[in-house]
C-alpha cells in the first residue's frame, strides 16, 4: 500500500513533463499533492497490529530453552519444607524448585492451609517466584475431599457428589460450582481438581463411592458439566476426571495396578460417556486415570497409553484441551516405572501436565535427556507447552492483554 501512495506521489511532480522545467504548484495541483502527503504521514504512523494469542504462544514457545519446556510440563506439590514440616510459606530453599525446575503448576493439599490470609500469601510469594504464571490447583471436590474446611479457614462447605446426583438437581450443581469457584478465585487459585466424571458402577469401589454422582452416566455427565460450567463462570479452571473411567474398579491405583476387562461396547455407554461429553462440551482440563483397560492396551496405564489419549481422545473424539496426568507418584505408577520413565512415557502418550511425579528433578532432567538423545521427539514436547500457554492465556492466567482469537 506504502509504495503505490508513493508512486502517486512521484508520478505528480515528474510526469507532466521530464525535460521541462516546472512552475510552482498552483490550485488544485497543490491541494492534491497536500492530500497525498498527509495519507502517507498517516499510513506511516498506524499502530503496529496487535499480535493473535497464536503468534504470541509461538513466540514464547520459540523462545523458551528445553529445560523452560520441560518444567512447564510439570504439576508439583510442595506439602513440606525442608525440615519436613508443613509447608505454609516459601523460604529461601524451597524457592529453589522454583528457580531451577521452573514448573508450570503447583496444587496445594491440606498441610499448605492453615487460613485464608496465609493461602492467598502463600499463592502470591508462589507466582512471584516465576516467570510464566503459574495454574495454581487443590482438590476442592466438596463432600469428603475438601482441602480447604481445615484449620482456621472460612470457606464454605459444599456436598458431596453423591449427594448432588441424588437430587437431580443440574442448577444445584451449577450453584455449587459457583460457590466453590467464587471462594477458590478469591483465595488465588485458578484451577480446582474436580468435578468427579466416574460412574459410580460399583459398591466394592474403594476410591469414588460418594465422590461420584451416580452410576446412571448420563446423570454423571450432566451433573458434572454444571458443575464444571459453575466454576468457569467464576474464573476456576474446572478439571474432568478421571479418564477413562475409575468407577467400575475393586482397588485403588493409589495403591496398585487396576484392571478393568470391559469391552469398548460397555465403556462407550457407561465409562467413556460423561469424558465424550466433556470433549463435545470444550472443558478445557481432562485429568487421566491410571487404569488399565485390557481389551483395548494390555497392561498400560491410562495414563502412560497413546490409545487411550492420542487414538481415543484427541483423535477418534477431537479433544483439543489439556490432558494432566492422575498423581505420578501413586502405587500404580511408581511401583513399576521410576520418575523419569513415566514422565517420558506419559508425554509421548499425549499427556500434557504431569501431576505429581515422585522426583521432580529425576523427572525433568528425563525429559531434558530424551529429547536431546532422541527418544521424545521435541515438536510433541512444544505441542504440550502450547496447549499450556494456550489455556493460561485463555484464562487470562498469562498476558491478560492480548487479545483471544
Amino acid at each position: 500500500m506504502k509504495w503505490i501512495t508513493a508512486l502517486i506521489l512521484i508520478s505528480v511532480f515528474f510526469l507532466p513533463g521530464c525535460a521541462q522545467t516546472h512552475e510552482p504548484v498552483e490550485g488544485n495541483n497543490k491541494d492534491e499533492v497536500m492530500e497525498i502527503e498527509e495519507a502517507v504521514e498517516e499510513e506511516m504512523q498506524e499502530p503496529a497490529r496487535e499480535k493473535t494469542t497464536e503468534e504470541v504462544i509461538k513466540q514464547q514457545v520459540a523462545k523458551m530453552s528445553l529445560e523452560e519446556k520441560a518444567g512447564q510440563v510439570l504439576f508439583l506439590a510442595l506439602r513440606h519444607n525442608q525440615e519436613g514440616e508443613p509447608l505454609l510459606e516459601l523460604e529461601e530453599e524451597d524457592k529453589r524448585i522454583f528457580q531451577e525446575l521452573k514448573p508450570g503448576g503447583i496444587i496445594l493439599f491440606s498441610e499448605n492451609i492453615h487460613n485464608n490470609q496465609q493461602v492467598q500469601n502463600l499463592i502470591a510469594q508462589m507466582q512471584s517466584e516465576t516467570g510464566i504464571p503459574l495454574f495454581l490447583a487443590v482438590d476442592q471436590e466438596g463432600g469428603r475431599v475438601s482441602r480447604l474446611t481445615v484449620g482456621e479457614m472460612d470457606f464454605s462447605i459444599t456436598p458431596s457428589a453423591r449427594e448432588l446426583g441424588q437430587s437431580k438437581d443440574v442448577e444445584k450443581a451449577l450453584e455449587t460450582g459457583k460457590i466453590l469457584g467464587k471462594e477458590l478465585n478469591a483465595l488465588g487459585f485458578n484451577m480446582n481438581m474436580a468435578p468427579v466424571a466416574d460412574v459410580d458402577s460399583n459398591p466394592q469401589n474403594p476410591v469414588i463411592g460418594d465422590r461420584s454422582f451416580g452410576e446412571d452416566p448420563e446423570l454423571v455427565a450432566n451433573m458434572a458439566m454444571a458443575m464444571a460450567r459453575g466454576m468457569q463462570l467464576e474464573g476456576v479452571i474446572p478439571v474432568l476426571k478421571h479418564f477413562p473411567g475409575h468407577g467400575d474398579t475393586d482397588l485403588d491405583t493409589h495403591l496398585e495396578a487396576v484392571v478393568v476387562n470391559h469391552p469398548l461396547e460397555r465403556l462407550e455407554e457407561v465409562e467413556f460417556l460423561p469424558f465424550r461429553r466433556g470433549v463435545s462440551l470444550n472443558m478445557p482440563v481432562i485429568m487421566t486415570g491410571h487404569i488399565q483397560l485390557q481389551l483395548l492396551d494390555e497392561g498400560v496405564p491410562a495414563t502412560l497409553s497413546s490409545v487411550l489419549i492420542t487414538d481415543i481422545l484427541r483423535g477418534k473424539w477431537g479433544y483439543q484441551g489439556v490432558v494432566i496426568s492422575d498423581a505420578l507418584e501413586m502405587g500404580a505408577i511408581r511401583r513399576h516405572w521410576t520418575s523419569g520413565e513415566a514422565a517420558v512415557k506419559a508425554l509421548a502418550a499425549g499427556v500434557d501436565l504431569l501431576l505429581m511425579p515422585e522426583n521432580p528433578g529425576e523427572a525433568h532432567k528425563a525429559i531434558v535427556e530424551a529429547v536431546a538423545q532422541g527418544f521424545l521427539a521435541e515438536d510433541q514436547l512444544d505441542q504440550a507447552v502450547t496447549r499450556i500457554l494456550k489455556l493460561k492465556m485463555k484464562e487470562k492466567i498469562m498476558f491478560p492483554e492480548t487479545r483471544d482469537d
